[in-house]
């Protein structure tokens, strides 16, 4: 908290005051042609109003199709003058909600504010300050409330306001308090519920709230408990479909404790439930399993689960949709590649042939693509050691041009066996090269060649 210019891009969200202004935001304003914006913006930015300077801008770069408003003048100053107190407000509020002093001698005396100009407002900041320091003491007031503290432990608030010191504000937090209270009466509520704790529990609840001072709240917890207990319900079908248990000993168990029954609920999330693990089984064995309805069936309570009406249409819908998915060549080929072995017994018998030719093919297709592979690495190394090849060769080159080029170079026998054997490498060199341009276009040739096979063992799968 440096600077009020800073401050403000946080305090509103806004982009559009991130610092200065653009040149390309202001010619944009200048066209859209509301000075109360302009002077607003102006404001909050912590600059002087300039109506004058503003216009001569606008003049030059706005549309000559926007006119110009009669009163442009007493709207910009109107937009200026919120604009500022907005930005003062919004500093003392920061400060106020961050449970600190009053600061307005601080902000005002501040770089920023020296190096703007900018007009100083008390009166803003202390209404800002006196907003944020009643929310500092409402949420302080609300974390008691949800705390299940009682109402005067305020009294320990005011003291520690005291010590700092600092403005108490005794009717926002007990504003807080109570709005923390209710919620504190709701989360039991809720709480309860979820466990499957009994409604009557809330007489425990009371009776030592009341022990404590803290306030009653019974409606709260009441109306939280009875929106929380249906989905107690529905949560306990989802879980006994698939763990063995039923409604029958459910109710028994809820009404030993006294807990309130749903059993429409109930049986409509166990039967959801169960339809899902049906479908869902269906759909697991239909890719590459055989048909195993009637296993499931037999070994369900074992399993801990239950049938019902929809079994058998969901489990035979979900695994014909899958084994339609797993029967196709494209598949089978995929698991050829990745050599993970292919169930065609599952497969109607008129696709088992084309299925195994998918499959082998596959296989086939990943040999290959292991060769290419290896024939392009070839074909990279060959290419560099042609191109090496080359830089020697031409180096080389250079150097006997440059020697029998040499004017004072002397002819003897010593420089002749040196000419002798430069141009012995040369000749080496040369034939080393054409070698190794024959083995590239060798290496290109089963590169291009395996790519061919690649694609026709994919192509022919069909």
């Amino acid at each position: 908290m440096k600077t009020a210019v800073r401050l403000l891009p946080l305090i509103l969200a806004s982009a559009l005051l991130a610092g200065c202004q653009s040149t390309m935001q202001r010619i944009a304003d200048c066209k859209v042609g509301d000075w109360n914006a302009i002077g607003h913006k102006d404001g909050l930015l912590g600059e002087p109003p300039s109506y004058a300077d503003r216009k001569d801008f606008c003049d030059d770069h706005a549309d000559a199709r926007t006119p110009a408003a009669s009163d442009s003048s007493a709207r910009y100053l109107a937009g200026w003058a919120q604009g500022n107190w907005d930005a003062w407000h919004a500093l003392g509020s920061i400060d106020g909600r961050q449970g600190q002093q009053a600061q307005y001698d601080k902000h005002a005396a501040t770089e920023e504010v020296r190096k703007h100009k900018t007009p100083l407002n008390r009166p803003a900041y202390d209404a800002g300050w006196a907003f944020g320091n009643s929310e500092y003491w409402k949420d302080i007031g609300n974390r008691d409330g949800i705390a299940g503290l009682p109402l005067t432990q305020k009294e320990a608030s005011r003291g520690k306001a005291a010590a700092i010191p600092l403005r108490f504000d005794d009717e926002a937090y007990s504003n807080g308090w109570h709005a923390g209270n209710r919620t504190f009466w709701s989360d039991a509520g809720y709480t309860d519920a979820r466990n499957g704790t009994p409604d009557s529990e809330f007489r425990n609840r009371a009776a030592a709230a009341r022990d404590a001072g803290v306030q009653v709240q019974e409606e709260a917890y009441r109306a939280a408990w009875n929106g929380e207990i249906v989905n107690y319900w529905r949560n306990l079908g989802t879980q006994d479909a698939v763990s063995g248990k039923d409604f029958a000993m459910r109710n028994k168990e809820a009404r030993q404790k006294g807990l309130k029954v749903y059993e429409q609920d109930y049986r409509q999330a166990w039967e959801t439930r169960l339809a899902d693990y049906w479908r869902q089984a269906g759909a697991d064995d239909g890719f590459g399993k055989p048909f195993l309805l009637e296993d499931r069936i037999a070994n369900a309570g074992r399993n801990g689960v239950f049938t019902i009406a929809a079994t058998r249409d969901l489990y035979t819908a979900a695994w014909q949709e899958q084994n339609a998915r797993y029967c196709v060549p494209e598949n089978a080929f995929e698991m050829g590649r990745a050599n993970s072995g292919i169930a065609v017994d599952v497969c109607r018998a008129e696709l088992r042939n084309q299925l195994k030719h998918a499959y082998v093919s596959g296989q086939d297709y990943e040999i290959t693509a292991l060769k290419y592979r290896q024939a392009v690495s070839d074909v990279n190394e060959l290419f560099d050691r042609v191109r090496d090849g080359r830089n020697r060769l031409g180096r080389l080159e250079r150097e006997i041009r440059a020697n029998l080029d040499a004017k004072d170079r002397a002819v003897n026998e010593e420089t002749k066996k040196q000419d002798r054997r430069r141009e012995q490498d040369r000749r080496e060199l040369i034939d080393y090269i054409q070698r190794l341009e024959r083995q590239l276009d060798d290496a290109r040739r089963w590169a291009d060649r395996h790519e061919q096979q690649m694609q026709r063992l994919r192509r022919e799968i069909y």
